[in-house]
């Protein structure tokens, strides 16, 4: 399991950067993919009203004023757990994120499509929004896990908040906010931070921590 987490740490980042490159120099042949693939979605989401509304709702969750608490709230339920894991690992991956995102943002300089269907400012790559929601996606499993009693329930959990990250997406394309390697690049940067801090802050579920043998000294022989 460490080893394919490291995999999968190393693997992320390098499918960023590689995207990254790419709208950079604004590749040909992603440009023309990103713009028909938009213009697809543009073209659905004006015939078909009851999904654009759909849409717009789930981009909505993932609006700057609804994360903002909630990750306030998270950080005092962290606190109140006690747990300073959690309080460190959802600190560094919201802050991480912001400034790397930013940092991209600002340095490749992409516009949006030229024609949106809910309000949108700023550069486009990599997407805020999409972002934000697999960050908070994150954080919510971290801090949820070891409170849940069996493995059904983390894979209930995991699913919910992964589907959740996804569709706000897939919001930001069908809505025209957004190219579609923005959010893809929006979910290699939120997964690489999320998959390289958990590794190199280990914010173990309490229960993980196996028993120690009678007379074993504490923490004398842990992972």
């Amino acid at each position: 399991m460490a080893a394919d987490r490291r995999v999968v740490a190393v693997v992320l980042p390098l499918g960023f950067a590689a995207l990254t490159a790419l709208v950079a120099v604004r590749f040909g042949p992603l440009l023309r993919l990103d713009t028909a693939l938009s213009d697809a979605a543009l073209r659905f989401a004006r015939s078909h009203h009851v999904w654009r509304a759909v849409m717009s709702a789930i981009t909505h969750s993932a609006d700057q004023r609804v994360l903002l608490p909630a990750l306030l709230l998270a950080v005092a339920f962290a606190v109140w757990r006690r747990d300073r894991a959690g309080v460190v690992f959802l600190l560094a991956a919201a802050a991480t994120a912001t400034v790397l995102r930013l940092t991209v943002l600002t340095l490749v300089h992409r516009p949006r499509p030229p024609e949106r269907l809910t309000a949108a400012a700023g550069w486009a790559f990599p997407s805020g929004h999409t972002t934000s929601a697999t960050i908070a996606a994150g954080i919510l499993v971290v801090l949820l896990w070891p409170l849940l009693p069996s493995g059904r329930a983390r894979a209930v959990l995991a699913a919910v908040a992964g589907l959740w990250a996804g569709l706000v997406g897939i919001s930001r394309v069908a809505l025209a906010a957004h190219w579609p390697t923005d959010v893809l690049g929006g979910w290699l940067l939120a997964g690489s931070v999320l998959t390289v801090l958990g590794i190199v802050l280990r914010p173990r579920p309490r229960d993980s921590v196996r028993p120690q043998p009678s007379g074993s000294p504490p923490g004398g022989d842990g992972p």
